[in-house]
């Protein structure tokens, strides 16, 4: 199913809004219910905030392509596949199958529909034997189904843009989509096959299964709105504030990635090296709340191994893959304290981020930008947008959307490589923080700042 995205997605993203599946409100199937657009849009918009808690850019850029119709751009190859996209059982199959093949490093192939059917109708046999599925109401098939298939969106994405960056990259996503639906799942996909009959246990592909792996609870994630704080609580002492005795150096090193829509990113991301040879790079958090021992056991891909001598370094990641790097070469950078600038900002600074397919031939385009203000007297000011742009080469009408999120407003204050954002309500939280460098030796530069793990250039 990978290319269930890539081509029709584009393709016929405005062009095949009348071609929907119309919903069969009589139908006797348990598992079927008509889509409400207006509950999709809240379900769409839960995603991007659950997105947003991990990475702020992608989460920008997701929102502006679902302001498209982009799922009557996904009907006509799900039809193809034997799929509605008004049916609970027939989405969750559609996210077995890109999870599977995305686990199984498959990108670029059109699967076979009869693989699509047999594994669709093992999920509704499982569906169809519970009793509790009847009794299901519009709303709650619809969560389910939404659910899955925003996953499998995703997952696509994901896949299809890493795969253009290369084999090693492909490798690093088709792990990352193996540890996220095996938790979703209860499953290990790397254990199962596809076959005509549905999903069946690596090595006996030609047997059916008498019991499928466990399908997802029948409370779906995106069901459940975030409940808020009932009043701000003060942020509670650093509990790991020895973290800094252990530190050798704070620097940052320049990464690549990719956009929703497959767009080369270079971006800049933080690295403290620690006195025992090991490195970590940052999340978020400021070093002083990060409990790194647990750190290291939950994520250790994040952690790696230094060596060095005068300007030249080795890095050697938890895979064993070793990158030699420069002090200032142009990949590897030393990051400065608060206090390299008396421990105030008084600037704009701005986070561009893109995303599309214009790059690969294709006709949209998605653009957001992210501005902090910081003023001396302690107050910042931070305004996000987003926007999409279709040329409309192949549909011959261009069309374009923009969304902006409400202002945010509050206090900061920074010391050492902490920023504390105060929101005028009372609630606080702590970042890490630092200043990029310029020249040979390093000196602080007040044109780059870090906020946790993201980047930021002065507006001027």
């Amino acid at each position: 199913m990978s290319r269930w995205i890539v081509l029709t997605f584009w393709l016929a993203l405005f062009a095949c809004g009348a071609d929907a599946v119309a919903g069969q409100s009589g139908s006797s199937s348990p598992t079927r219910f008509t889509r409400d657009p207006a509950r999709l849009e809240m379900n769409e918009a839960r995603v991007v905030a659950e997105l947003g808690r991990q990475s702020p850019q992608a989460a920008t850029e997701l929102a502006a392509l679902f302001a498209q119709d982009w799922l009557a751009g996904l009907e006509p190859e799900l039809r193809r596949q034997g799929l509605d996209s008004q049916d609970m059982a027939d989405m969750t199959a559609a996210y077995w199958i890109v999870a599977w093949e995305a686990v199984h490093g498959i990108v670029g192939q059109k699967t076979d529909p009869a693989l699509a059917r047999g594994a669709r109708d093992q999920v509704a046999r499982v569906f169809h034997a519970n009793p509790n599925v009847a009794r299901l109401t519009d709303t709650q098939r619809q969560d389910i189904a939404d659910t899955m298939l925003l996953k499998a969106v995703l997952a696509e994405l994901r896949m299809t843009a890493a795969a253009r960056l290369g084999a090693a990259a492909q490798r690093r996503m088709s792990d990352a989509i193996h540890a996220e639906a095996s938790k979703l799942l209860n499953t290990d996909l790397r254990k199962v096959t596809l076959t005509a009959s549905g999903f069946a246990p690596a090595g006996n592909a030609a047997a059916p299964t008498a019991s499928v792996p466990a399908i997802p609870p029948l409370s779906p994630t995106l069901s459940t709105p975030p409940v808020p704080a009932a009043r701000p609580t003060p942020l509670a002492a650093p509990a790991h504030e020895g973290n800094w005795a252990r530190v050798q150096g704070v620097y940052f090193r320049s990464t690549t990635g990719f956009g929703v829509g497959g767009m080369v990113i270079v971006d800049f991301e933080p690295v403290v090296f620690f006195r025992d040879g090991t490195y970590y790079e940052v999340e978020g958090q400021a070093l002083e709340d990060v409990d790194l021992p647990e750190r290291r056991r939950a994520k250790p891909e994040r952690w790696g191994r230094w060596t060095g001598r005068g300007n030249s370094f080795t890095l050697t990641d938890a895979r064993g893959r070793q990158t030699g790097v420069t002090l200032q070469g142009g990949n590897f950078f030393q990051a400065f304290p608060a206090d390299a600038n008396g421990n105030r900002l008084d600037a704009t600074y701005k986070r561009v981020s893109g995303g599309g397919n214009s790059a690969m031939g294709g006709e949209v385009t998605i653009a957001a930008q992210t501005n902090l203000t910081f003023a001396a007297d302690g107050s910042y000011r931070q305004a996000s947008s987003a926007g999409a742009i279709s040329s409309g080469q192949q549909t011959g009408v261009g069309t374009s959307v923009s969304s902006r999120r409400p202002p945010r407003a509050g206090r900061y204050r920074i010391e050492r490589h902490t920023i504390t954002l105060i929101d005028p309500d009372g609630q606080q939280r702590r970042e890490f923080f630092a200043f990029g460098s310029r020249g040979t030796p390093p000196q602080p530069s007040t044109d780059m700042i870090f906020l946790g793990d993201r980047v930021f250039v002065s507006d001027r």
